[in-house]
């Protein structure tokens, strides 16, 4: 099967897909009644980001590292989230940091984002898991050579339709680094397009679902599909997000559950996050 083929099944699949999200119910739950005094109330998490402005800083707690449907490992994970931003908030440029209780999982990327205009985002990440257990160059912080780096640079665009049609369409792909053929010769471009779509959103709880495909754009015959996110192209991430705040006092703690299956890794996870500040 030929790239452009592998391409058509992907975008298919995404069409039938696409249409159980869209025209899911979609509604705030508007009979709730919104005390004027919650209204203007500012959280201590909204205060702390403020005294912090154009920098930023987050932390969250998760039950386990859970990414684009990929158990990245399995132990609870402190991640940190920091930066600066433009006033617009435009551009912004940071560090993201991941962390097991065990010792076994690290991680340090670097990223930047641009937001031209509104609903429309890009975004560069260089990503480096120096995780004691790797089976890839974890030692060389510094090595960025095609065939010898850990890192990977991941070039991504992300595209929400409007307010009203809040369906999100993402495209991701490697362009640089661990994403190598058998022979480890040359850049597999691996590449996941995802659509997303809110279908409850309300004060009470959110519900997101999504469903993501995988493919390389630069494959080899020998791996029959083979890519960053799995053994071949396909259904890589299909799930949903739901998500709350809990409200102790001023200070709030957004909690959200993801659960993911995998039909090409032919896995399923989830994970519970805790959004610390």
């Amino acid at each position: 099967m030929n790239k452009i083929t592998s391409l058509k099944n992907i975008l298919l699949t995404f069409v039938f897909l696409t249409p159980v999200s869209i025209f899911s119910q979609s509604y705030d739950v508007a009979d709730l009644k919104i005390n004027e005094d919650e209204k203007s109330k500012v959280s201590l998490n909204e205060e702390f980001q403020q005294e912090l402005s154009p920098f930023y800083l987050h932390g969250q707690l998760k039950t386990m590292h859970l990414w684009r449907g990929l158990a990245v490992t399995n132990s609870t994970v402190f991640a940190i989230d920091a930066g600066v931003g433009t006033a617009d908030g435009k551009l912004k440029a940071g560090v993201w940091g991941g962390y097991g209780t065990t010792g076994e999982y690290r991680e340090f990327d670097y990223y930047v984002t641009y937001s031209p205009v509104k609903n429309l985002t890009f975004a560069l990440w260089d990503i480096y898991n120096y995780s004691t257990n790797a089976t890839w160059n974890n030692k060389d912080f510094f090595e960025y050579n095609g065939d010898k780096t850990g890192h990977f640079l991941d070039l991504s665009v992300s595209y929400t339709i409007s307010d009203k049609i809040p369906l999100n369409l993402y495209w991701s792909t490697v362009i640089h680094g661990r994403d190598r053929g058998i022979e480890n010769e040359k850049n597999l471009y691996s590449s996941y397009v995802q659509a997303s779509y809110p279908v409850v959103k309300s004060k009470v709880v959110n519900l997101d679902l999504y469903a993501a495909g995988a493919f390389a754009l630069s494959p080899e015959k020998e791996d029959k599909g083979k890519n960053f996110y799995g053994p071949k192209s396909g259904l890589a991430n299909v799930g949903f997000i739901i998500g709350k705040t809990l409200n102790f006092g001023r200070y709030q703690l957004p909690i959200t559950a993801t659960a993911s299956w995998s039909p090409i890794n032919d896995s399923g996870n989830i994970q519970l996050a805790f959004n610390i500040f």
